[in-house]
């Protein structure tokens, strides 16, 4: 495969896929009164509690800014902030029973829609599909990552294609999370 082949096939591939994305994170945070930074900070918490301060350089923006950007959620009783114990100045933010049924509705539209896709392959190439997803998943993370004391997650990940190691070198793969800045969910 050449190339140009290769350039015009991940044109059209991110393309359709951000179109995708971003029609379903508006249509949704529009349904439910969301701006799409609170829709990421939904998300973010849906891996686990966050402090402000971690949410902050997830967000990479500033502690002030995270707490306006969840003022709102808590007010829908999206999220809640609690005190951490033996730190009155640190602030732990949790998903609610609805914030998180919120996520994974997200998530299961999102999972709806890629199902309904993958209907029109046959096994033989969803299959495909799959591995390719999670190779170019992961040989994404590694050339995205930017943080040079960021630990190889090559001994944490022994499921990373092996068609996918031969990265440049130096470049240190993160976790999915914290490798994609926008998501369906």
């Amino acid at each position: 495969m050449g190339m140009d082949e290769t350039r015009l096939a991940l044109d059209e591939f991110v393309e359709v896929v951000s179109r995708l994305i971003i029609e379903h994170h508006h249509r949704r945070a529009a349904e439910l009164d969301l701006t799409l930074a609170q829709a990421q900070i939904l998300r973010i918490l849906r891996r686990a509690p966050l402090s402000t301060g971690k949410l902050a350089v997830e967000l990479r923006v500033s502690a002030p800014a995270v707490t306006q950007l969840t003022d709102r959620l808590t007010r829908k009783s999206l999220i809640d902030r609690k005190p951490v114990e033996g730190d009155r100045r640190m602030v732990l933010l949790s998903l609610t029973v609805s914030g998180k049924a919120l996520v994974d509705g997200f998530r299961r539209h999102r999972n709806d829609v890629f199902g309904e896709a993958m209907g029109h392959l046959n096994q033989r190439d969803r299959t495909e599909v799959v591995e390719a997803l999670k190779k170019i998943s992961w040989a994404l993370g590694a050339a995205t990552s930017t943080k040079a004391d960021e630990p190889s997650v090559a001994a944490e990940a022994p499921d990373r294609p092996a068609e996918a190691s031969n990265v440049t070198a130096g470049a240190k793969p993160v976790p999915v999370a914290k490798r994609i800045r926008m998501e369906w969910d």
